[in-house]
């Protein structure tokens, strides 16, 4: 692209989005001059993507020193990364690559490669651009928070389960009480006299005959 055409180009300075590239070459291998800044301030690989201005504090990269590593583990220590990283992770899968070496991010950037037309160069490629939030927190943050409350939970149904256990061993223990149905009390009753007729005794007279 010639610098006439560089000129024209758009400002891809955008609020709430993150651009992204992504490497497949071993970070150790990179040349220093790749990342000098020219006499603007622009390092190498921005000048290969035609970026002619960016905010130094909105970058931001990370990776491994040598090697690759799974596209998870350098996106979920980044900034915000709980916000887009899932997508990045979807991306460059796709892309057909499950493990990196390092990648770029720019904050408050939508670089538009179907204006560039660059989609790559010699060591990154263009993956995309993300909406993002300052009020996120990251990948490696939510996933410890998550495991901390399935830990949590997982203690509260132990608990529960240890508490049923105890108490169907103390019920167990106790020895069942068999009570004995009393006899009905059978209360004795006295025969009711009968009515004697009660022979009054006629007084004695003079009658000898009369005893």
């Amino acid at each position: 692209m010639s610098s006439t055409e560089s000129a024209t180009l758009p400002s891809f300075e955008k609020y709430g989005k993150v651009s992204v590239w992504c490497s497949t070459i071993s970070y150790d291998t990179i040349p220093d001059s790749y990342f000098e800044e020219d006499d603007n301030g622009i390092e190498a690989w921005a000048r290969n993507f035609s970026i002619t201005e960016y905010d130094h504090e909105n970058m931001e990269t990370n990776g491994v020193a040598s090697g690759t590593a799974l596209v998870k583990s350098i996106i979920e220590d980044c900034s915000y990364s709980s916000a887009y990283g899932e997508g990045i992770i979807h991306k460059i899968n796709k892309m057909g690559h499950q493990q990196v070496s390092w990648i770029i991010l720019l904050f408050d950037f939508e670089y538009r490669n179907k204006i560039t037309k660059i989609h790559e160069d010699e060591y990154v490629q263009y993956v995309g651009s993300f909406v993002y939030d300052m009020d996120s927190i990251s990948l490696a943050e939510q996933d410890q928070i998550e495991a901390e409350r399935e830990e949590k939970l997982r203690l509260e149904v132990q608990m529960i389960l240890d508490s049923e256990a105890a108490l169907g061993d103390s019920a167990d223990d106790l020895a069942p009480v068999t009570v004995a149905e009393s006899a009905p009390v059978v209360k004795a009753v006295e025969p009711t006299p009968e009515h004697k007729v009660v022979e009054k005794i006629q007084p004695k007279g003079h009658n000898p005959w009369l005893k």
